[in-house]
């Protein structure tokens, strides 16, 4: 092989080394599934939420757990939409 060949051979490698050390571009969802997946985990909270109000049946520390539940499925539901 002649110098040049080589030198062309090198830079090609040298390319795509470079080419491969660009980080990957971050994922991003479409408008519509973020809007059902936060619809989907609103629902979920306020429903959670719904069932730990003081006429529902059950204990008192299950309705606690109940809303622990509903408030973080909402913080979920806001972290979904805004990321």
């Amino acid at each position: 092989m002649n110098s040049s060949s080589s030198e062309n051979v090198s830079s090609t490698k040298a390319a795509r080394h470079e080419k491969s050390e660009q980080p990957a571009p971050a994922y991003k969802d479409c408008l519509s599934c973020r809007i059902v997946g936060t619809g989907a985990l609103a629902g979920t909270g306020l429903y959670a939420l719904n069932m730990s109000r003081a006429r529902a049946p059950g204990s008192v520390m299950g309705k606690r757990v109940m809303a622990g539940v509903g408030v973080g499925f909402l913080i979920g539901s806001a972290l979904r939409w805004t990321t």
